[in-house]
């Protein structure tokens, strides 16, 4: 073999493309292939030209009778030819598409001499393929899909869009796709869509349309733009789902959960969601006396009738623009939209009248009822609970018509005070009153460090959050104590570890003597010097001065270092940092819950951590809880997190 021949077959061997050449027999013996069909079919050069392997050893057995009749039909056509794909099999039993490619050599009387040609490895291509008339059939058999042009006209529409459609190709091919546009769809919808798409955006929503014939199905849509090669807008892709029969399930299943069973009245649920649809809504109950004793009397199915007796009463006396709603067992309410106040007092009182008058007639029988009656013109948020609040009066004082007015709520809250005060006190007495502890997260070295030690009651299996107790407990002067129960427990139970820990004072706290005598003395007995961090609550001001810096002093003296509580709100001032000399702010959780929203929140934390770093105080992101948050909160810098996040404050440590 000449040079030439050596660099022609190492080029060969270098290509993607193996080459055969073929005689004209049974099987196909080979007479020649080049090198890499061992990288191909895994078999050497040497194993085929020994004549051990026949090329048809090679083939499929499903598309060898395929190739061998393609075969017979070239040769009879006297012409050089293309086999369609077919596999081969390698050694290792691997299955390979291939593309083959032949020439036929003949000699000077029209004999075959050989077949010489090569073939390539299409694997990669005809599984993409595949895989792409799989996508195409599965989205068409799953979808309602249509192309439109730029202008929004329809230039191709599947089956399932004609089945939902009602229309025929014919039909919608050309037209808007607004022919499907139901009036109940707002044009703000689709301007909007427009915009999007027209953007080179996708949108997704639902939209409510309608058939041929006029009925309406729903949609929940996914639009597209499809660019061409220069990024410009060549047509629009619309995949549709018909969600007709889940909405009209929803529709009905919300139906009945607004819809009381028994009257057909609308319920509490309702009566929730009309409250806050209304402008300017008035509200009226009306509780059935005694009600739980006519049904043990007279049996449920009476009681059923009673029920209905009066629904039906009540109706017969409310005004057309009067909503009535059956809110509980015995119960009924009575919505009005409107500002005008007198009259609709004026009404309930005429209605509250005969209610109490005439008896209700069922099955024969003479019911007479007592029914309270309370009213409340308060705002939305209050509406219901304030109605609530002039009923309960009512029946505590043996009233049967009460208007809801601010002297019935601080009656209420001085009853809830007296409640609290003695519930506190015998949390204290019977050792409820204890301390939970949650964890620090230092953001750098991905470590918790520190804990803070929250207050907390336990009564049995409940656990009763400082939200409703330390105010009363304030008022009450059983504040310091609670905080001398925080101070106990934390130390006895960081005795036992060499973790840092925070204890919250108040104003009222770095005031008390009592207190102050305490925490000193526990520092000292616990050898708890260099550990405990203060936190100083800021949101409630510090103003006596002298005070106040008599008790860093000691602090500072006791290697307590100090934290800012809440900062970001209330009182926050920088030159109130700068007096205290504290080691961390701790960021208020108020606005690190809103670090995502468009509000400032942003603006007020950086300025915070920058003023921060400045001074060499460490930050602290309060109410971490999420990772979103949480991650933000590391790009910004800050030092550590805490929140339900990180954990949530537990009676024991979590490391």
């Amino acid at each position: 073999m000449s040079a030439k021949d050596d660099d022609f077959e190492q080029y060969l061997n270098l290509s993607p493309t193996v080459f055969f050449k073929w005689r004209a027999q049974d099987g196909w013996p080979i007479e020649y292939v080049s090198k890499n069909v061992l990288t191909l079919l895994g078999y050497s050069k040497e194993e085929f030209m020994s004549q051990a392997i026949l090329y048809s050893d090679l083939i499929h057995p499903l598309d060898l009778a395929k190739i061998s009749n393609d075969l017979a039909q070239f040769v009879r056509a006297q012409k050089s030819f293309k086999h369609s794909h077919y596999r081969l099999i390698s050694k290792s039993k691997k299955i390979i598409w291939v593309e083959d490619s032949t020439q036929i050599v003949r000699d000077e009387n029209g004999d075959i001499l050989h077949y010489f040609g090569y073939i390539c490895d299409i694997t990669s291509l005809k599984t993409s393929n595949q895989n792409l008339e799989m996508y195409k059939h599965i989205l068409n058999a799953n979808n309602i899909i249509t192309l439109s042009d730029k202008q929004g006209n329809i230039t191709y529409a599947n089956d399932l869009f004609l089945q939902s459609s009602g229309y025929t190709l014919e039909e919608i091919i050309g037209k808007p796709h607004n022919i499907l546009r139901h009036p109940d769809t707002s044009s703000e919808v689709f301007k909007t869509m427009w915009h999007c798409i027209q953007n080179k955006q996708s949108w997704k929503g639902i939209l409510k349309n309608k058939k041929k014939d006029g009925t309406p199905f729903y949609a929940d849509v996914f639009i597209a733009p499809l660019l061409d090669e220069h990024q410009e807008i060549e047509q629009y892709i619309g995949v549709r789902h018909d969600i007709t029969e889940l909405i009209e399930t929803s529709e009905a299943l919300t139906k009945q959960s607004q819809t009381d069973n028994l009257t057909g009245l609308g319920n509490r649920f309702k009566l929730l969601q009309n409250i806050q649809e209304a402008h300017h809504p008035l509200l009226a109950l009306f509780d059935i006396g005694r009600f739980s004793e006519i049904n043990d009397f007279y049996g449920y199915a009476l009681g059923d009738e009673l029920i209905c007796a009066f629904a039906r009463k009540l109706h017969a006396f409310t005004r057309p623009q009067f909503q009535l709603y059956r809110i509980n067992a015995d119960e009924f309410a009575i919505l009005y939209d409107s500002v005008q106040n007198d009259e609709f007092l004026t009404t309930i009182q005429t209605i509250h009248s005969i209610l109490n008058s005439e008896p209700l007639h069922v099955k024969n029988k003479t019911i007479v009822i007592s029914v309270t009656t309370s009213l409340s013109f308060e705002s939305k948020k209050s509406l219901l609970t304030t109605a609530d609040i002039a009923k309960n009066h009512a029946k505590n004082t043996k009233m049967l018509f009460c208007l809801y007015n601010k002297e019935i709520e601080l009656a209420r809250e001085y009853e809830r005070n007296i409640y609290w005060a003695s519930k506190i006190k015998q949390a204290l007495d019977e050792g409820k009153v204890t301390a939970f502890f949650q964890p620090i997260f230092n953001n750098k070295t991905q470590k918790i460090e520190k804990y803070e030690a929250l207050v907390r009651i336990v009564d049995g299996d409940k656990i009763i959050a400082p939200a409703h107790f330390l105010d009363i407990a304030k008022k009450t002067h059983q504040y310091i104590d609670i905080t001398k129960r925080v101070i106990d427990a934390s130390f006895k139970l960081f005795e036992t570890n060499n973790l840092d820990f925070s204890i919250n004072l108040t104003h009222e706290d770095i005031l008390s003597d009592e207190l102050k005598h305490h925490l000193w003395q526990g520092i000292h007995t616990y050898s708890m010097e260099g550990r405990l961090i203060l936190e100083i609550v800021e949101s409630e001001g510090l103003k006596d001065s002298t005070a106040i810096k008599t008790f860093l002093s000691h602090a500072k003296a006791s290697g307590c270092r100090l934290a800012i509580d809440d900062f970001g709100t209330g009182y926050s001032n920088f030159e109130y940092l700068i007096t205290l000399g504290a080691t961390y702010i701790k960021i208020d959780g108020s606005i690190i819950q809103k670090i995502h929203a468009n509000n400032g929140a942003m603006d007020v934390i950086k300025a915070i951590i920058t003023f921060a770093k400045a001074r060499g105080m460490q930050t602290v992101a309060e109410f971490v809880s999420s990772k979103e948050i949480f991650d933000t909160v590391c790009e910004l810098g800050i030092d550590y997190s805490q929140g339900y996040y990180i954990g949530e404050p537990k009676a024991h440590l979590l490391y």
